[in-house]
C-alpha cells in the first residue's frame, strides 16, 4: 500500500466517501471530476477511468499516480455527448465558479439512466465553520469559491440539471471535523504555500508528496482519537457536516 492509499483509509472521513460511495458506480466508463490526492480513487477505480481537474498540476500528478488518462477542463467539459456511465464528483462543486453549468455540462455528457454520485460541504450556519474561520481555515485555504451547500439547495440545483435525486446521506459530524481540522492545520503548516484549484490542502509535487509522511505519522498517533470523535457523533448525533448525493441522469 502506497503512502497515499495509506492516508486516505486512515481517514474516517474519506472511509465514509469510500463506504457510501462502494458498489454504487456503474458501467465501464467513469469520470472523477475533481481529482485531488487520488488515495480514494484508486480504493475506487474500476473500467476506463478518466480524470478532469482546474488545474494542470493536479492532473498531471493524478494521471502518473494512477496511470490513468485526465484533462483539464473549467465548467464546460471537452467530452462528447453520452460519454459515461457513471460521474463521480468529490468535494469539487464548492470549487468551481460556475456550479450550475457543471452539472449540466454532467447531464449532458452522462448517458440517459446514468448514476452521478457527489459530495460536498455542507453550509447551514454551522458553528464548525466559525471555527474554520478562526484558526485560519477560511475557504480560501480549502480553493473553495463557498463554503458549502444546504442538503435543500444542493438536491434542488441537481434536480434542475436534469437529474432525479435517488439518495441523500449527511456524515461526517462535529467532533470528527474538529479532529480533520487539526490534521488540515498541521499540512498547511508544513506544505508551500502555492495556490490551487484544491487550496493548500492537497499536494501535488513530489516535495509536498513526502511532507505527507508528517502527516501519516499525525494519523497513526491520532486514529484513536478519530475513532472516538467518530464514537462522539454518533452517542451524541452531533450535526452532520457533510452531503453524499446520488442521483439519476433522465
Amino acid at each position: 500500500m502506497d503512502l497515499r492509499e495509506e492516508i486516505a483509509k486512515r481517514s474516517l472521513k474519506k472511509r465514509k466517501k469510500y463506504h457510501l460511495t462502494k458498489g454504487k458506480i456503474k458501467g465501464d466508463r467513469i469520470l472523477e471530476l475533481g481529482c485531488s490526492a487520488a488515495g480514494l480513487s484508486k480504493m475506487l477505480i474500476q473500467g476506463k477511468w478518466l480524470g478532469l481537474d482546474l488545474d494542470k498540476d493536479v492532473v498531471r500528478d493524478y494521471s502518473r499516480y494512477l496511470k490513468m488518462p485526465g484533462v483539464v477542463s473549467k465548467e464546460k467539459l471537452p467530452l462528447k455527448d453520452d460519454s459515461f456511465n457513471t460521474i463521480l464528483m468529490f468535494d469539487f462543486l464548492e470549487h468551481v465558479d460556475g456550479d450550475t453549468e457543471l452539472l449540466r455540462e454532467s447531464a449532458r455528457i452522462l448517458k440517459r439512466g446514468g448514476t452521478i454520485i457527489i459530495t460536498t460541504p455542507r453550509d447551514e450556519n454551522l458553528f464548525m465553520t466559525r471555527i474554520k474561520n478562526f484558526i485560519g481555515l477560511k475557504k480560501e485555504a480549502y480553493g473553495h469559491k463557498r463554503e458549502g451547500y444546504s442538503r435543500e439547495k444542493l438536491v434542488k440545483m441537481v434536480e434542475e440539471a436534469g437529474f432525479r435525486v435517488e439518495e441523500v446521506n449527511l456524515y461526517s459530524g462535529f467532533f470528527l471535523e474538529i479532529m480533520e481540522a487539526i490534521q488540515n492545520l498541521i499540512y498547511f503548516k508544513i506544505s508551500k504555500k502555492k495556490q490551487r484549484r484544491a487550496g493548500n490542502i492537497n499536494p501535488v509535487e513530489e516535495e509536498e508528496i513526502k511532507k505527507m509522511e508528517k502527516l501519516l505519522s499525525f494519523y497513526k498517533l491520532a486514529y484513536p482519537l478519530f475513532l472516538f470523535a467518530d464514537f462522539l457523533d454518533r452517542v451524541l448525533r452531533t450535526k452532520k457536516h457533510a452531503i453524499f448525493l446520488r442521483g439519476t441522469n433522465m
